[in-house]
Protein backbone atom coordinates (compact mmCIF):
# COMPACT_ATOMS: atom_id res chain seq x y z
CA UNK A 1 0.00 0.00 0.00
CA UNK A 2 1.58 3.47 -1.01
CA UNK A 3 2.38 5.88 1.79
CA UNK A 4 -0.88 8.04 3.00
CA UNK A 5 -0.49 11.62 2.72
CA UNK A 6 -2.88 12.20 5.53
CA UNK A 7 0.11 11.26 7.83
CA UNK A 8 1.72 14.37 6.87
CA UNK A 9 -1.59 16.19 7.28
CA UNK A 10 -0.89 16.90 10.98
CA UNK A 11 -1.47 20.34 10.92
CA UNK A 12 -4.98 19.99 10.42
CA UNK A 13 -5.63 17.86 13.72
CA UNK A 14 -8.22 16.37 12.13
CA UNK A 15 -7.31 12.80 11.68
CA UNK A 16 -4.58 10.69 12.23
CA UNK A 17 -4.66 8.16 9.23
CA UNK A 18 -6.96 6.98 6.77
CA UNK A 19 -6.78 4.05 4.95
CA UNK A 20 -7.66 1.80 1.96
CA UNK A 21 -7.68 -1.61 2.48
CA UNK A 22 -9.83 -4.45 -0.05
CA UNK A 23 -12.51 -1.44 -0.42
CA UNK A 24 -12.26 -0.79 2.96
CA UNK A 25 -12.12 2.49 3.94
CA UNK A 26 -10.88 3.51 8.08
CA UNK A 27 -10.43 6.75 9.24
CA UNK A 28 -8.80 6.52 12.69
CA UNK A 29 -8.99 2.75 12.85
CA UNK A 30 -13.11 2.86 12.30
CA UNK A 31 -14.69 1.62 9.23
CA UNK A 32 -16.63 4.47 6.97
CA UNK A 33 -18.11 2.82 4.36
CA UNK A 34 -17.11 -0.93 3.26
CA UNK A 35 -18.96 -1.25 -0.66
CA UNK A 36 -17.28 1.45 -2.31
CA UNK A 37 -15.33 0.99 -5.26
CA UNK A 38 -11.72 1.36 -4.47
CA UNK A 39 -10.20 4.89 -6.14
CA UNK A 40 -6.70 6.16 -6.37
CA UNK A 41 -5.78 7.57 -2.91
CA UNK A 42 -5.42 11.20 -4.02
CA UNK A 43 -4.79 13.49 -1.55
CA UNK A 44 -8.20 14.98 -2.51
CA UNK A 45 -10.20 11.57 -2.37
CA UNK A 46 -8.07 11.47 1.27
CA UNK A 47 -8.85 15.27 2.07
CA UNK A 48 -12.20 14.49 1.35
CA UNK A 49 -12.61 11.99 3.97
CA UNK A 50 -10.32 12.99 6.92
CA UNK A 51 -12.95 15.71 7.85
CA UNK A 52 -15.80 15.04 10.28
CA UNK A 53 -18.52 16.97 8.41
CA UNK A 54 -17.68 14.97 5.27
CA UNK A 55 -17.54 11.77 7.62
CA UNK A 56 -20.90 12.52 8.89
CA UNK A 57 -22.39 13.49 5.75
CA UNK A 58 -21.59 10.35 3.85
CA UNK A 59 -22.76 7.95 6.82
CA UNK A 60 -26.12 9.96 6.51
CA UNK A 61 -26.42 9.26 3.32
CA UNK A 62 -25.35 5.38 2.97
CA UNK A 63 -28.33 5.61 6.05
CA UNK A 64 -30.72 7.43 3.64
CA UNK A 65 -30.06 4.80 0.73
CA UNK A 66 -30.87 1.54 2.98
CA UNK A 67 -33.60 3.26 4.67
CA UNK A 68 -34.99 4.00 1.05
CA UNK A 69 -34.49 0.18 0.34
CA UNK A 70 -36.51 -0.78 3.29
CA UNK A 71 -39.10 1.30 2.42
CA UNK A 72 -39.31 0.52 -0.84
CA UNK A 73 -39.37 -3.82 0.21
CA UNK A 74 -40.51 -3.68 4.18
CA UNK A 75 -41.10 -7.77 3.85
CA UNK A 76 -37.11 -8.24 3.88
CA UNK A 77 -37.14 -6.89 7.54
CA UNK A 78 -40.05 -9.03 8.63
CA UNK A 79 -38.44 -12.19 6.32
CA UNK A 80 -34.93 -11.80 8.34
CA UNK A 81 -36.52 -11.96 11.22
CA UNK A 82 -38.55 -14.74 10.72
CA UNK A 83 -35.30 -16.86 9.23
CA UNK A 84 -33.69 -16.29 12.66
CA UNK A 85 -36.72 -17.17 14.78
CA UNK A 86 -37.58 -20.06 12.65
CA UNK A 87 -33.88 -20.99 12.98
CA UNK A 88 -33.68 -21.10 16.76
CA UNK A 89 -37.83 -22.83 16.56
CA UNK A 90 -36.25 -25.55 14.85
CA UNK A 91 -33.55 -26.12 17.08
CA UNK A 92 -35.23 -25.95 19.97
CA UNK A 93 -38.04 -28.51 18.53
CA UNK A 94 -35.13 -30.87 16.74
CA UNK A 95 -33.37 -30.48 20.75
CA UNK A 96 -36.39 -31.37 22.10
CA UNK A 97 -37.17 -34.19 19.37
CA UNK A 98 -34.18 -35.85 20.14
CA UNK A 99 -34.13 -35.68 23.80
CA UNK A 100 -37.53 -37.12 23.95
CA UNK A 101 -37.60 -40.45 21.62
CA UNK A 102 -38.25 -43.35 22.95
CA UNK A 103 -38.24 -47.06 21.84
CA UNK A 104 -41.03 -49.88 22.28
CA UNK A 105 -38.99 -52.59 24.26
CA UNK A 106 -40.18 -56.41 23.23
CA UNK A 107 -39.32 -58.71 26.07
CA UNK A 108 -39.72 -63.26 24.69
CA UNK A 109 -40.22 -65.26 27.65
CA UNK A 110 -41.15 -68.82 27.51
CA UNK A 111 -43.83 -70.14 29.91
CA UNK A 112 -45.09 -73.67 30.99
CA UNK A 113 -48.25 -74.18 30.42
CA UNK A 114 -50.40 -75.78 33.90
CA UNK A 115 -53.83 -76.17 35.24
CA UNK A 116 -55.39 -73.73 37.46
CA UNK A 117 -58.52 -72.36 38.47
CA UNK A 118 -60.16 -69.79 36.48
CA UNK A 119 -63.09 -67.92 37.32
CA UNK A 120 -65.69 -64.72 35.41
CA UNK A 121 -67.40 -62.38 37.61
CA UNK A 122 -69.08 -58.80 38.06
CA UNK A 123 -67.93 -56.16 40.06
CA UNK A 124 -70.27 -54.43 42.64
CA UNK A 125 -69.84 -51.67 45.17
CA UNK A 126 -71.47 -51.28 48.59
CA UNK A 127 -70.99 -50.86 52.49
CA UNK A 128 -71.09 -53.72 55.12
CA UNK A 129 -73.88 -53.92 57.41
CA UNK A 130 -75.05 -56.09 60.22
CA UNK A 131 -76.04 -59.24 59.68
CA UNK A 132 -79.06 -58.75 62.57
CA UNK A 133 -79.99 -55.48 63.74
CA UNK A 134 -82.64 -55.09 66.45
CA UNK A 135 -84.86 -52.20 66.97
CA UNK A 136 -86.41 -52.71 70.28
CA UNK A 137 -88.85 -50.54 72.31
CA UNK A 138 -91.04 -51.37 75.02
CA UNK A 139 -94.62 -52.37 73.74
CA UNK A 140 -96.69 -51.36 77.24
CA UNK A 141 -97.62 -48.33 79.17
CA UNK A 142 -95.03 -47.75 82.18
CA UNK A 143 -92.46 -45.57 83.48
CA UNK A 144 -88.68 -46.52 83.23
CA UNK A 145 -87.26 -47.81 86.14
CA UNK A 146 -84.12 -48.93 84.86
CA UNK A 147 -81.59 -48.87 82.24
CA UNK A 148 -78.85 -51.00 82.17
CA UNK A 149 -76.87 -50.70 79.35
CA UNK A 150 -75.39 -47.38 77.55
CA UNK A 151 -74.27 -47.37 73.45
CA UNK A 152 -70.74 -49.58 73.07
CA UNK A 153 -71.73 -52.23 75.79
CA UNK A 154 -71.81 -55.37 74.38
CA UNK A 155 -74.87 -57.94 75.30
CA UNK A 156 -75.14 -61.49 75.29
CA UNK A 157 -78.59 -63.08 73.95
CA UNK A 158 -81.26 -62.48 77.02
CA UNK A 159 -79.88 -60.02 78.69
CA UNK A 160 -82.00 -57.47 80.58
CA UNK A 161 -81.40 -53.90 78.70
CA UNK A 162 -84.19 -52.34 80.71
CA UNK A 163 -87.06 -52.26 82.87
CA UNK A 164 -90.73 -50.22 83.33
CA UNK A 165 -92.85 -49.98 86.45
CA UNK A 166 -94.20 -53.38 87.09
CA UNK A 167 -96.51 -53.47 90.18
CA UNK A 168 -100.27 -52.71 88.50
CA UNK A 169 -98.94 -55.65 86.09
CA UNK A 170 -97.74 -57.96 88.92
CA UNK A 171 -101.07 -57.27 90.17
CA UNK A 172 -102.62 -58.11 87.16
CA UNK A 173 -101.40 -61.34 86.93
CA UNK A 174 -102.12 -62.45 90.46
CA UNK A 175 -105.88 -61.45 89.52
CA UNK A 176 -106.08 -63.22 86.46
CA UNK A 177 -104.69 -66.60 88.29
CA UNK A 178 -107.54 -66.16 90.98
CA UNK A 179 -109.85 -66.07 88.05
CA UNK A 180 -108.75 -68.71 86.74
CA UNK A 181 -108.65 -70.80 89.71
CA UNK A 182 -112.33 -69.85 90.52
CA UNK A 183 -113.58 -70.66 87.41
CA UNK A 184 -111.66 -74.32 87.65
CA UNK A 185 -113.22 -75.17 90.69
CA UNK A 186 -116.79 -74.25 89.41
CA UNK A 187 -116.21 -76.95 86.50
CA UNK A 188 -114.90 -79.75 88.38
CA UNK A 189 -118.51 -79.07 90.58
CA UNK A 190 -120.56 -79.11 87.39
CA UNK A 191 -121.14 -83.10 87.30
CA UNK A 192 -124.84 -82.86 88.04
CA UNK A 193 -125.26 -79.63 86.22
CA UNK A 194 -126.82 -79.41 82.75
CA UNK A 195 -125.17 -79.64 79.46
CA UNK A 196 -125.63 -75.95 79.22
CA UNK A 197 -124.71 -74.68 82.34
CA UNK A 198 -121.23 -76.72 81.79
CA UNK A 199 -120.73 -75.57 78.22
CA UNK A 200 -120.93 -71.90 79.82
CA UNK A 201 -118.89 -72.57 82.84
CA UNK A 202 -116.19 -74.25 80.57
CA UNK A 203 -116.13 -71.75 78.29
CA UNK A 204 -115.36 -68.73 81.27
CA UNK A 205 -112.46 -71.02 82.09
CA UNK A 206 -111.02 -70.84 78.64
CA UNK A 207 -111.55 -66.59 79.17
CA UNK A 208 -109.95 -66.36 82.38
CA UNK A 209 -107.21 -68.43 81.37
CA UNK A 210 -106.35 -66.26 77.91
CA UNK A 211 -106.34 -63.20 80.16
CA UNK A 212 -103.62 -64.59 82.62
CA UNK A 213 -101.47 -65.07 79.73
CA UNK A 214 -102.18 -61.99 78.88
CA UNK A 215 -100.92 -60.74 82.49
CA UNK A 216 -98.00 -62.52 82.22
CA UNK A 217 -97.05 -61.06 79.09
CA UNK A 218 -97.27 -57.69 79.97
CA UNK A 219 -95.34 -58.30 83.37
CA UNK A 220 -92.69 -60.16 80.76
CA UNK A 221 -92.44 -56.86 78.28
CA UNK A 222 -91.79 -54.74 81.46
CA UNK A 223 -88.12 -56.12 81.27
CA UNK A 224 -86.11 -55.32 78.02
CA UNK A 225 -83.57 -58.28 76.76
CA UNK A 226 -81.69 -58.78 73.42
CA UNK A 227 -82.76 -61.23 71.19
CA UNK A 228 -78.88 -61.49 70.15
CA UNK A 229 -75.38 -61.14 71.10
CA UNK A 230 -73.89 -58.31 69.96
CA UNK A 231 -73.41 -54.13 70.57
CA UNK A 232 -75.53 -51.65 71.88
CA UNK A 233 -76.21 -49.62 68.80
CA UNK A 234 -78.24 -46.93 70.36
CA UNK A 235 -79.99 -45.80 73.46
CA UNK A 236 -82.99 -43.45 73.56
CA UNK A 237 -84.71 -43.62 76.85
CA UNK A 238 -83.67 -42.85 80.64
CA UNK A 239 -84.44 -43.78 84.09
CA UNK A 240 -88.12 -41.77 84.88
CA UNK A 241 -89.30 -41.76 81.76
CA UNK A 242 -93.11 -41.93 81.33
CA UNK A 243 -93.73 -44.67 78.02
CA UNK A 244 -97.22 -44.92 76.20
CA UNK A 245 -96.28 -48.53 74.78
CA UNK A 246 -95.72 -49.60 71.28
CA UNK A 247 -98.32 -49.71 68.10
CA UNK A 248 -96.78 -53.58 66.99
CA UNK A 249 -98.41 -55.08 70.08
CA UNK A 250 -97.44 -56.74 73.07
CA UNK A 251 -93.99 -58.77 73.46
CA UNK A 252 -94.04 -59.42 69.40
CA UNK A 253 -92.38 -57.69 66.37
CA UNK A 254 -89.25 -57.93 64.28
CA UNK A 255 -85.61 -57.12 63.64
CA UNK A 256 -83.54 -57.72 60.57
CA UNK A 257 -83.85 -61.11 60.98
CA UNK A 258 -87.42 -61.22 60.68
CA UNK A 259 -88.08 -63.71 63.15
CA UNK A 260 -90.53 -62.69 66.13
CA UNK A 261 -88.52 -61.59 69.14
CA UNK A 262 -89.84 -60.76 72.75
CA UNK A 263 -89.88 -57.40 73.47
CA UNK A 264 -88.40 -56.04 69.78
CA UNK A 265 -90.66 -54.33 67.65
CA UNK A 266 -90.67 -53.21 64.06
CA UNK A 267 -89.74 -49.67 64.90
CA UNK A 268 -86.97 -48.35 62.74
CA UNK A 269 -83.71 -47.33 64.55
CA UNK A 270 -84.31 -43.85 64.31
CA UNK A 271 -87.16 -44.26 66.70
CA UNK A 272 -86.16 -47.48 68.64
CA UNK A 273 -85.97 -47.02 72.23
CA UNK A 274 -82.20 -49.57 72.43
CA UNK A 275 -80.86 -50.50 68.91
CA UNK A 276 -78.24 -54.07 68.97
CA UNK A 277 -76.70 -55.22 66.23
CA UNK A 278 -74.12 -57.89 65.39
CA UNK A 279 -70.89 -57.88 65.95
CA UNK A 280 -69.90 -61.17 64.48
CA UNK A 281 -72.39 -61.46 61.34
CA UNK A 282 -72.07 -59.20 58.48
CA UNK A 283 -73.78 -58.79 55.09
CA UNK A 284 -72.46 -56.43 52.51
CA UNK A 285 -75.21 -54.59 50.32
CA UNK A 286 -74.07 -53.86 46.67
CA UNK A 287 -75.76 -52.93 43.49
CA UNK A 288 -75.12 -53.63 40.27
CA UNK A 289 -76.02 -52.38 36.54
CA UNK A 290 -78.59 -53.98 34.68
CA UNK A 291 -75.92 -55.38 31.72
CA UNK A 292 -75.01 -57.95 35.13
CA UNK A 293 -77.68 -58.62 37.09
CA UNK A 294 -78.48 -61.34 34.87
CA UNK A 295 -75.07 -62.88 35.18
CA UNK A 296 -75.35 -63.70 39.22
CA UNK A 297 -77.44 -65.36 41.23
CA UNK A 298 -77.76 -66.58 44.88
CA UNK A 299 -75.62 -68.83 46.40
CA UNK A 300 -72.70 -67.51 43.71
CA UNK A 301 -69.62 -67.17 45.59
CA UNK A 302 -68.12 -63.85 46.25
CA UNK A 303 -64.84 -62.24 47.24
CA UNK A 304 -64.92 -58.58 48.76
CA UNK A 305 -62.46 -55.91 49.48
CA UNK A 306 -63.73 -54.25 52.42
CA UNK A 307 -61.86 -50.56 53.48
CA UNK A 308 -60.10 -50.86 56.96
CA UNK A 309 -59.14 -54.25 56.26
CA UNK A 310 -56.34 -55.90 55.28
CA UNK A 311 -57.29 -59.39 53.95
CA UNK A 312 -59.85 -60.65 51.28
CA UNK A 313 -63.19 -61.36 52.89
CA UNK A 314 -65.57 -64.32 51.29
CA UNK A 315 -69.21 -64.51 51.36
CA UNK A 316 -72.33 -65.84 49.06
CA UNK A 317 -74.98 -63.93 47.42
CA UNK A 318 -77.98 -64.11 49.76
CA UNK A 319 -80.88 -62.34 47.12
CA UNK A 320 -80.49 -60.65 44.08
CA UNK A 321 -82.94 -57.63 43.84
CA UNK A 322 -85.58 -57.63 41.20
CA UNK A 323 -86.80 -54.35 41.20
CA UNK A 324 -84.16 -51.69 40.19
CA UNK A 325 -83.50 -48.23 41.45
CA UNK A 326 -82.40 -45.27 38.96
CA UNK A 327 -79.12 -42.58 39.25
CA UNK A 328 -78.58 -40.49 36.24
CA UNK A 329 -80.73 -43.10 33.94
CA UNK A 330 -78.45 -45.81 34.81
CA UNK A 331 -80.41 -48.63 36.37
CA UNK A 332 -79.01 -50.96 39.24
CA UNK A 333 -80.25 -53.85 41.43
CA UNK A 334 -79.70 -54.78 44.86
CA UNK A 335 -77.45 -57.60 46.08
CA UNK A 336 -77.13 -58.73 49.48
CA UNK A 337 -74.23 -60.52 50.32
CA UNK A 338 -73.77 -63.10 53.47
CA UNK A 339 -70.01 -62.40 54.42
CA UNK A 340 -68.27 -66.10 55.80
CA UNK A 341 -67.64 -66.40 59.40
CA UNK A 342 -66.73 -63.44 61.77
CA UNK A 343 -63.58 -61.77 60.20
CA UNK A 344 -62.26 -59.23 62.53
CA UNK A 345 -61.73 -55.42 62.12
CA UNK A 346 -64.85 -54.88 60.38
CA UNK A 347 -67.04 -52.07 61.01
CA UNK A 348 -70.84 -50.94 59.99
CA UNK A 349 -70.87 -48.28 57.07
CA UNK A 350 -66.90 -49.45 55.79
CA UNK A 351 -66.97 -49.67 51.67
CA UNK A 352 -66.96 -52.92 50.00
CA UNK A 353 -66.02 -54.02 46.60
CA UNK A 354 -67.22 -56.95 45.53
CA UNK A 355 -66.10 -59.60 42.58
CA UNK A 356 -69.49 -61.75 42.35
CA UNK A 357 -67.88 -64.86 40.75
CA UNK A 358 -71.17 -66.41 38.50
CA UNK A 359 -68.27 -68.61 36.76
CA UNK A 360 -65.61 -70.79 38.14
CA UNK A 361 -63.83 -73.54 36.29
CA UNK A 362 -60.64 -75.60 38.56
CA UNK A 363 -58.13 -77.75 37.09
CA UNK A 364 -58.28 -76.76 33.45
CA UNK A 365 -55.47 -76.21 31.62
CA UNK A 366 -54.54 -71.94 31.62
CA UNK A 367 -52.07 -69.64 29.47
CA UNK A 368 -51.72 -66.58 29.70
CA UNK A 369 -53.76 -64.03 27.08
CA UNK A 370 -50.62 -62.75 26.12
CA UNK A 371 -48.99 -65.87 24.54
CA UNK A 372 -52.52 -66.42 22.71
CA UNK A 373 -52.32 -65.19 18.70
CA UNK A 374 -54.93 -64.83 16.04
CA UNK A 375 -55.09 -64.67 12.71
CA UNK A 376 -57.76 -65.60 9.29
CA UNK A 377 -56.80 -69.47 9.94
CA UNK A 378 -58.17 -68.87 13.88
CA UNK A 379 -56.14 -69.08 17.18
CA UNK A 380 -52.89 -70.66 17.86
CA UNK A 381 -49.88 -70.28 20.21
CA UNK A 382 -45.94 -70.28 19.25
CA UNK A 383 -45.34 -73.73 21.25
CA UNK A 384 -41.65 -74.59 21.97
CA UNK A 385 -40.23 -77.79 20.41
CA UNK A 386 -37.25 -78.53 20.47
CA UNK A 387 -36.13 -75.37 20.85
CA UNK A 388 -37.80 -73.97 17.85
CA UNK A 389 -41.16 -72.15 17.53
CA UNK A 390 -43.89 -74.23 16.21
CA UNK A 391 -47.39 -72.57 15.20
CA UNK A 392 -49.94 -74.57 16.89
CA UNK A 393 -53.66 -74.09 16.65
CA UNK A 394 -55.69 -74.01 19.72
CA UNK A 395 -59.55 -73.88 21.34
CA UNK A 396 -60.21 -71.36 23.97
CA UNK A 397 -62.90 -71.29 26.51
CA UNK A 398 -63.52 -68.74 28.62
CA UNK A 399 -61.23 -65.69 29.24
CA UNK A 400 -60.84 -64.04 32.58
CA UNK A 401 -59.03 -60.78 32.75
CA UNK A 402 -55.33 -61.82 31.44
CA UNK A 403 -55.86 -65.51 31.83
CA UNK A 404 -57.01 -68.21 28.59
CA UNK A 405 -58.55 -71.26 29.41
CA UNK A 406 -57.87 -73.90 26.71
CA UNK A 407 -59.82 -76.77 25.76
CA UNK A 408 -57.79 -78.69 23.27
CA UNK A 409 -54.08 -77.85 21.06
CA UNK A 410 -52.07 -77.99 24.54
CA UNK A 411 -51.47 -79.90 27.73
CA UNK A 412 -49.93 -79.06 31.09
CA UNK A 413 -46.13 -79.24 30.67
CA UNK A 414 -46.04 -77.92 27.31
CA UNK A 415 -43.92 -74.53 27.07
CA UNK A 416 -45.07 -71.62 24.46
CA UNK A 417 -43.22 -68.76 23.62
CA UNK A 418 -45.03 -65.19 25.10
CA UNK A 419 -43.97 -61.72 23.21
CA UNK A 420 -44.87 -58.46 24.89
CA UNK A 421 -44.09 -55.30 24.17
CA UNK A 422 -43.55 -52.45 25.99
CA UNK A 423 -44.50 -48.75 25.13
CA UNK A 424 -43.37 -46.65 27.78
CA UNK A 425 -45.27 -43.53 27.83
CA UNK A 426 -43.39 -40.58 26.18
CA UNK A 427 -43.60 -37.32 27.79
CA UNK A 428 -42.43 -34.04 25.57
CA UNK A 429 -41.99 -30.78 26.37
CA UNK A 430 -44.53 -28.20 24.88
CA UNK A 431 -42.08 -24.82 23.69
CA UNK A 432 -44.77 -22.32 22.45
CA UNK A 433 -48.29 -22.43 21.81
CA UNK A 434 -51.35 -25.05 20.49
CA UNK A 435 -52.53 -24.74 16.97
CA UNK A 436 -52.39 -26.86 13.59
CA UNK A 437 -49.84 -29.75 13.34
CA UNK A 438 -48.55 -30.82 9.79
CA UNK A 439 -46.84 -29.49 7.36
CA UNK A 440 -47.42 -25.62 7.93
CA UNK A 441 -45.67 -23.29 10.59
CA UNK A 442 -43.61 -24.49 13.22
CA UNK A 443 -43.45 -27.83 15.36
CA UNK A 444 -47.51 -27.81 17.02
CA UNK A 445 -48.72 -25.44 14.17
CA UNK A 446 -49.39 -21.98 14.35
CA UNK A 447 -48.87 -18.96 12.13
CA UNK A 448 -47.24 -15.38 12.69
CA UNK A 449 -50.05 -13.57 14.00
CA UNK A 450 -51.68 -11.24 11.44
CA UNK A 451 -48.94 -12.20 9.03
CA UNK A 452 -46.49 -9.99 6.94
CA UNK A 453 -47.32 -7.18 4.40
CA UNK A 454 -48.62 -8.99 0.86
CA UNK A 455 -49.54 -12.48 2.52
CA UNK A 456 -52.33 -14.59 2.47
CA UNK A 457 -54.81 -15.46 4.42
CA UNK A 458 -52.92 -17.07 7.21
CA UNK A 459 -50.00 -14.95 7.26
CA UNK A 460 -46.34 -16.23 7.00
CA UNK A 461 -44.16 -14.94 4.13
CA UNK A 462 -45.15 -12.49 1.35
CA UNK A 463 -47.47 -14.97 -0.85
CA UNK A 464 -48.97 -16.59 2.31
CA UNK A 465 -48.36 -19.81 3.38
CA UNK A 466 -46.05 -21.32 5.97
CA UNK A 467 -42.94 -22.80 6.54
CA UNK A 468 -42.35 -26.20 4.76
CA UNK A 469 -42.79 -29.32 7.02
Amino acid sequence: MPGNPMHDAAGSGLAQSATLDGGVYRVNGATVRSDLPETPETPEALQTLQTPTSIGRRRRSIAGERLAQLRAHPWITGGVIVVVLAGAGVGIYFGTRGTSTTTATTTTTVQTVSTGTIKQSVSATGTLAPAHEESLSFSTSGQVTSVKVKVGDTVKKGQTLATIESASLASAVAQARATVASDQARVDADDSASSTQLAADKAALKAAKNQLASAKAQLAAAIMKSPIDGAVAEVNIATGDSLSGGSSGANSGSGSTGSPTANSSSSSSSTAQILVISTNAWIANATVDATSVGLIKTGNQAQLTVSGSDSTVYGTIASVGLVSSSSSGTASYPVVVDVTGSPTGLHDGASVTASLIYKQLSDVVVISAAALHQDASGQYVEKQVNGKAVRTAVKVGIVSGNQVQITSGLAAGDKVIVTQVQRPNVSSTSRGGTGNAGNEGFPGGGNFPGGFPGGGTGGGFPGGGGFGG
